[in-house]
């Protein structure tokens, strides 16, 4: 399944659900779990309990994200609405899966209600704090370079992506079946 296709059956599921989160505040969510948990329950991504299908397209979209976080060539993506879609709605979808990229990050430690970031490098300690500027993120007027605006979200991006997959390497949990865990030289 690509990330337009589980984008939008995650929206149908959330809107048949009358959810109040959308796909980026769910896959944010799920993403920081996962990056503490790696075993945790898709439902813990959800204010709602979730119907039958909601349940299965959560299922598909956390071996989906599982699967690009494990992945060694980095292929994890958020899940974001695509480019056809106007930038406003994009940057808001941003910003809204970092907060709940936030939000599920510090949601499972412990039952700790702040993330201790004690333990974590300056550099993801960094990429954390970027995000927390990110979840505030907005188009400062409408009458910007469209083009550069456009490259400036394409930059914005990749960094969420890829500094998520810091976070994750930095703590993620042991891959089932695997004792060790692996580092990247």
């Amino acid at each position: 399944m690509d990330s337009n296709t589980a984008h939008d059956a995650l929206k149908y599921g959330l809107e048949s659900a009358s959810a109040v989160q959308n796909p980026a505040d769910v896959h944010g969510t799920l993403t920081g779990i996962l990056c503490i948990d790696n075993e945790a329950s898709v439902i813990g991504a959800l204010d709602d309990e979730p119907t039958d299908a909601l349940r299965e397209a959560l299922d598909a979209l956390r071996h989906m994200t599982l699967e690009g976080l494990f992945d060694p060539d980095l292929s994890f993506e958020p899940l974001l609405p695509d480019d056809e879609t106007d930038l406003h709605t994009r940057v808001e979808a941003l910003a809204r899966w970092c907060s709940g990229f936030l939000y599920g990050l510090s949601s499972q430690q412990d039952g700790a209600s702040e993330l201790d970031l004690s333990h974590l490098s300056a550099d993801v300690r960094e990429v954390i704090n970027d995000l927390s500027q990110l979840s505030r993120a907005g188009l400062t007027t409408e009458d910007e370079d469209a083009e550069a605006a456009e490259a400036d979200y394409a930059e914005l991006v990749e960094y969420v992506r890829v500094g998520v997959q810091m976070i994750f390497l930095e703590m993620r949990p042991p891959r089932e079946g695997r004792t060790t865990r692996e580092s990247l030289h």
